[in-house]
């Protein structure tokens, strides 16, 4: 076998071997042995209202929801964003990274499930303004909203995006 082979195989195990476990839990699970999750990666499922009544103790967490999309753009905010509602209640969630607008993939996941009247599963990091988007879930699709399109440069014409 070639030097290649090893080094690839080498690399891949420790990508595998160096990564923090990734956990889904609720909130209630968590507190109750904190001691269990120091150094994985935790995401806490919730509810939409459940979030809203304890926003303080979710704060700072990931966290994963799913509620209707009833809007998505940018309008009287810094990035772009879309406001989760369910049953009158209502979050932001947004994008901070890198982008003012949402990329093809995200507006046409959005565009979809708000079509259908169908819920959105949204993953992200709880800060005081709202959820800092991670990932966009509806269905088998999946939006990474970090992942940022990639740019060309053109001789004598600046950056060109294709997104």
């Amino acid at each position: 076998m070639s030097k290649c082979y090893y080094s690839v195989l080498l690399f891949t195990l420790i990508n595998f071997l160096g990564c923090a476990p990734l956990i889904k839990t609720d909130m209630d699970s968590y507190l109750k042995n904190q001691a269990y999750y120091k150094g994985k990666r935790v995401i806490i499922t919730a509810d939409l209202e459940n979030i809203l009544e304890r926003y303080e103790l979710y704060q700072g967490k990931e966290v994963e929801l799913s509620a209707p999309v009833t809007y998505f753009g940018k309008w009287n905010f810094r990035t772009w964003y879309l406001i989760l509602e369910k049953n009158g209640r209502k979050i932001r969630c947004y994008e901070d990274e890198y982008r003012i607008y949402a990329g093809r993939d995200a507006l046409s996941l959005l565009k979809f499930a708000k079509s259908e009247g169908s819920e959105v599963t949204i993953r992200g990091k709880l800060k005081h303004d709202g959820i800092e988007l991670n990932r966009l879930i509806y269905k088998d699709y999946v939006v990474n909203t970090n992942s940022k399109p990639p740019e060309f440069r053109m001789p004598f014409a600046g950056t060109f995006s294709p997104f």
